[in-house]
């Protein structure tokens, strides 16, 4: 992408973002006003809580938006302006849109000390300024499980009260299955679904046609035949589940959460349990003090399962920004081609999706489209203090 288009996407992204915060304000404004004009009738409480409804109402058809939209506009900037006031300000500014203050104040909800929310305001506008909001949900999630690991650890129990299994019928002749299951068995069970669908042949032994089947199509005949044909109720894991823990955590010392390859936290208790199956591997993974897999080179074109491992961990999915592609189904790219005297190690190897390999062999993938490779630890520091003027002739103007 040239610097002109850049620069003319971040206006549109900007002016867009901006929008969105007046929308919000307007519904906040116009809400506050009018339930204070209620609140100061003598009408009975009945009367009174009727009345707001209608004042979100009006709201609702106003904007052209469902009347539980309005609610969540206005709690949620009720909670970002009360316990993130910085996330409100870069809402203000233009460097968050609505989708990702949404999704700061639903973690600023659920934490539930002041340090926590100083942390997630410190940390929280920088990240999701400069991530898809889908890793910014991934990254909230995991930095509330590092924050309040007790209460997400109560919280995940409830939520896997709630398993179960629902079958909707579609108007075509399939019909959706799904399953509301524990995170680790989730990844167990998509881990084993991908490697028996790679493990198939592609021509079948017996009557020598070839399969056309699609890697989806096969994991959908598989997960049919395993449920249809296999009998039993206990869970034993026996795909490979990769997950990175803190050495004090794994011991109990302290209680920080587990990191799935792809950066979802799943509970220590959990962890040190699976960690004492027979089947279990446990590997040491060495990092620099950012946390940082380390660096290992060998001299062939093609790095060895070790090192193929390691660069799974560093990268954690695709390289390029935005680009949530698993990490076990990307390829290993020569930054500078093996042929040009590029050597296979850590600084020259990225994990790419097949995609993106593509484009970059055929030079349509510039190094500015890669991010960063994931930090297996992350912190949150809270805000220092600052001194703020305001200037009363422009009270939206703040000098640092």
């Amino acid at each position: 992408m040239s610097s002109g288009i850049a620069g003319a996407c971040e206006v549109v992204r900007r002016r867009r973002a901006i929008a969105e915060y007046e929308q919000w304000t307007v519904v906040v404004s116009h809400h506050d006003r009018r339930t204070a004009e209620i609140d100061r009738t003598d009408d009975i409480v009945l009367s009174k809580e009727l009345a707001r409804r209608e004042v979100v109402l009006e709201l609702a058809q106003a904007l052209h938006i469902t009347e539980r939209a309005v609610w969540a506009i206005i709690f949620q900037s009720r909670t970002v302006r009360e316990r993130t006031p910085s996330v409100w300000a870069a809402f203000r500014a233009g460097d968050l849109d609505a989708a990702r203050v949404s999704a700061i104040a639903d973690t600023a909800e659920r934490l539930q000390t002041r340090d926590a929310w100083a942390r997630l305001e410190h940390s929280g506008p920088e990240y999701a300024a400069t991530h898809t909001i889908a890793e910014l949900r991934a990254w909230l999630r995991r930095l509330r499980a590092k924050l309040e690991p007790e209460a997400t650890k109560i919280e995940a129990a409830k939520a896997v009260d709630e398993r179960r299994v629902t079958i909707t019928h579609l108007a075509d002749g399939t019909s959706w299955l799904n399953a509301l299951l524990p995170t680790g068995v989730a990844i167990a069970v998509g881990d084993r679904l991908r490697k028996a669908a790679r493990a198939l042949p592609r021509v079948d032994p017996e009557t020598d046609e070839t399969d056309r089947r699609t890697r989806d199509q096969k994991m959908a005949d598989l997960l049919t035949h395993w449920l249809t044909c296999s009998e039993g109720t206990r869970t034993d894991i026996r795909a490979e589940i990769a997950i990175s823990i803190a050495a004090t955590d794994l011991i109990g010392l302290t209680d920080g959460p587990g990191l799935t390859l792809d950066g979802e936290p799943v509970g220590s208790d959990w962890v040190r349990e699976l960690a004492q199956s027979e089947h279990s591997i446990l590997r040491r993974l060495v990092l620099d003090p950012m946390g940082e897999v380390l660096d290992t080179t060998v001299l062939s074109y093609r790095p060895p399962e070790s090192l193929r491992q390691a660069l799974r961990w560093r990268d954690g999915s695709c390289r390029v920004a935005g680009c949530r592609a698993p990490v076990h189904e990307t390829d290993q790219d020569h930054a500078i081609d093996y042929d040009s005297g590029g050597e296979t190690s850590g600084r020259n190897l990225r994990c790419l999706c097949r995609k993106h390999h593509n484009m970059k062999s055929h030079g349509h993938l510039d190094d500015r489209y890669l991010d960063t490779p994931l930090r297996h630890i992350e912190r949150y520091l809270p805000c220092p203090p600052m001194l703020v003027e305001v200037d009363l002739i422009d009270p939206g103007r703040l000098v640092g």
